[in-house]
């Protein structure tokens, strides 16, 4: 695989991202995080309704460890 350098860091990165993508920096330099869902139910009773809440990889971590110790 053809490599060149990152234009951020210079670190080495597949031509093919720049070609094909249009990506001017590796994945590490990326601003665009990845992105996760997280179901939520609101509303009491009759009057409930769920929504989808999506969050940074970092607050979705956060999310599962807070329920995960509230359910211990």
């Amino acid at each position: 695989m053809e490599m060149i350098p990152c234009l951020k860091c210079k670190e080495p990165m597949p031509k093919i991202r720049l070609e094909k993508f249009g990506y001017k920096v590796c994945c590490n330099c990326s601003t665009i995080q990845a992105r996760k869902a997280i179901n939520v139910r609101g509303g009491s009773g009759d009057h409930t309704w769920n929504d989808i809440q999506i969050v940074s990889s970092t607050e979705y971590e956060s999310y599962i460890k807070y329920n995960s110790e509230e359910n211990e």
